[in-house]
């Protein structure tokens, strides 16, 4: 994933759940809180030129929405888990997105590490988005963000300083931004959908 050499990805199959209650009632049953949902959406990337081709615009527009209209800030994110396939034409796009919205933000302060569980595991299809989020909710427990496998010559086609982001390639700590970081988690659906789930 955001490497070089990346030319399609691989297929994989898995499983993951997870249980969404609303707050007040996690604290009422005692119930062991692993993080917050505390931004969602989804939209669809319109007419592409393909049907497995990423929208750019539509990927940014998203991003957009859910950090304006959850009232979060870019300042507070400490890492994003991307769709990250591996792919010539997807990887480039979806970091334009990310940085365009995103990374910039948080220029002069720091860079904006993402990456993908993709690169452990391959790509889950129906299941590819519970990794995701699998992934981004242990970042944000342990505070570690582990290293994108795999990665070692970034693809020409990002510009990684423009954007503003990177791509850990060692076991990285997560920023302390004074308490309440965010991960942010990026999925796509093969026909245009595009989600964005941000955890705290």
């Amino acid at each position: 994933t955001f490497d070089a050499s990346g030319n399609g990805y691989v297929r994989s199959e898995g499983a993951g759940a997870i249980i969404l209650k609303p707050l007040s009632r996690a604290l009422k049953d005692k119930d062991s809180i692993l993080a917050l949902i505390v931004g969602s959406g989804v939209n669809s990337d319109g007419r592409t030129t393909g049907i497995s081709l990423p929208n750019t615009e539509a990927q940014a527009a998203l991003l957009r929405d859910v950090y304006s209209s959850f009232n979060l800030s870019p300042a507070k994110l400490a890492y994003v888990e991307a769709h990250g396939t591996g792919t010539a034409v997807g990887d480039p796009l979806e970091a334009s997105a990310i940085g365009t919205v995103l990374g910039k933000e948080l220029r002069g302060a720091r860079l904006l590490h993402m990456g993908s569980v993709k690169a452990n595991i391959g790509h889950l299809e129906p299941a590819a988005g519970m990794a995701g989020l699998l992934k981004g909710l242990l970042v944000l427990r342990r505070g570690k963000i582990p290293p994108n496998i795999h990665f070692t010559t970034p693809n020409p086609a990002i510009d990684f300083a423009r954007l503003n982001v990177t791509v850990p390639t060692r076991t990285t700590d997560l920023p302390d931004l004074g308490g309440d970081e965010l991960v942010s988690v990026n999925s796509f659906g093969f026909g245009g959908t595009n989600a964005h789930v941000v955890l705290q």
